[in-house]
């Protein structure tokens, strides 16, 4: 069993000194995936190489602690397998959504280490990213969920903040679900 408390600390320790970068990365991603929404065909496109990029940017930043924006934009390097992993990821969620919300939350859950897994492996191709973060994630559906439950103060901070504290809690859960998935793969990180 994972130490939830630990992984945030660890997520803490490694965004210290690096908030602003992590911040304006967040606000870069942010802004275009928000610009997208208002073309769903463009979100549809986008959502997979930027969300690639970010969690990307934000492992880079944990593990080297270099600051590369370009990093964002590495998804559209791998522009097929970031869109079938994102278009994928979406359809099983939104029908888990539609059959119930407990099924979408654990399809969510179970595909949830997707673009850890493609930031991790250049070669991997989305659908074997899916495969893989399902094998992964079975048995630590429930860990993730109250991992992620811990944040809920934070985001109910985010909404009384009109949504401007989500540029410090997005990286805060973005590293802390990162230490998780490599805890999981790798053991004791």
């Amino acid at each position: 069993m994972v130490d939830n408390v630990s992984l945030m600390r660890k997520a803490k320790a490694q965004l210290s000194g690096n908030w602003i970068n992590a911040v304006i990365a967040t606000l870069i991603y942010m802004a275009i995936m928000c610009a997208a929404s208002f073309t769903y065909v463009a979100q549809l496109v986008l959502a997979g190489p930027l969300t690639f990029g970010y969690f990307l940017f934000m492992a880079c930043l944990a593990d080297t602690r270099v600051n590369n924006l370009n990093l964002l934009f590495k998804g559209f390097d791998r522009f097929g397998e970031t869109l079938v992993a994102g278009l994928l990821l979406l359809l099983g969620t939104s029908v888990g959504f539609a059959l119930l919300i407990v099924p979408g939350v654990i399809v969510a859950l179970g595909f949830s280490m997707t673009f850890f897994i493609m930031t991790d492996d250049a070669n991997i191709s989305g659908i074997d990213a899916l495969k893989l973060s399902w094998q992964i994630m079975d048995g630590h559906k429930w860990e993730l969920f109250c991992l992620l439950f811990r944040f809920i103060g934070w985001a109910t901070l985010c909404i009384l903040t009109f949504g401007l504290g989500t540029l410090w809690l997005q990286p805060y859960m973005t590293l802390t679900m990162l230490n998780f998935y490599r805890s999981l793969r790798y053991g004791t990180y």
